[in-house]
């Protein structure tokens, strides 16, 4: 699989710019690799719940206090440090809110489902790695090319092309997921009134 550094300059050569040794080097398209890998990674990270990158957890309890608490969601977790984005938890019926560093609930021993951190590019999936160059290209091209026409042909076909033939992918992997219905819904299709 492709090295942090092989991507970065597939993604330079993508846009015509020169290719580099390594992201530490005191190259000019180097240190702005080096800028943006991290925010270009956990931004593609924040829009799905990637199958190579979801982890669960139980969480720990904080020992902060809070200002004050919503009736009955009392309890405060420390959110994982390598947490992008949260999906979910072991109770579906669990009241919980982030704040900061944060997850305030109702519900003890609560476990979350969420988006790690990762950047081992070995783990990243073909199409998310496509994604992920197209969407080096819009976040390098105009800091090193000062070209926003490149910028925004890439960021439109990272949005169009790429980031949704890898959220598709992402999805047919496993067995497929159904929303739960709630209360609206089982009122509505569940309704057992005979006065009509």
């Amino acid at each position: 699989m492709a090295t942090k550094t092989e991507l970065i300059n597939k993604a330079l050569t993508l846009i015509g710019a020169a290719p580099i040794v390594s992201i530490t080097d005191s190259s000019n398209n180097a240190r702005i690799a080096n800028r943006v890998y991290d925010s270009s990674l956990r931004s593609l990270l924040s829009e799905c719940a990637w199958n190579f990158a979801v982890k669960r957890a139980l969480l720990a309890t904080s020992s902060e206090t809070l200002a004050w608490y919503h009736s009955g969601i009392t309890i405060v977790y420390a959110r994982p440090s390598d947490c992008i984005r949260i999906f979910g938890t072991n109770d579906v019926d669990a009241t919980w809110y982030e704040e900061g560093d944060l997850i305030i609930s109702d519900t003890s021993d609560l476990g979350i489902r969420y988006v790690q951190y990762l950047d081992t590019t070995s783990r990243f999936p073909s199409s998310f790695t496509e994604a992920f160059i197209d969407r080096l290209c819009a976040d390098m091209a105009f800091a090193i090319l000062n070209s926003a026409k490149i910028a925004q042909a890439y960021i439109e076909k990272y949005e169009r092309v790429s980031l949704p033939k890898a959220r598709s992918e992402n999805a047919q992997v496993g067995e497929q997921q159904f929303l739960q219905d709630d209360a609206w819904e089982l009122a509505k299709y569940n309704n057992s009134n005979t006065d009509a």
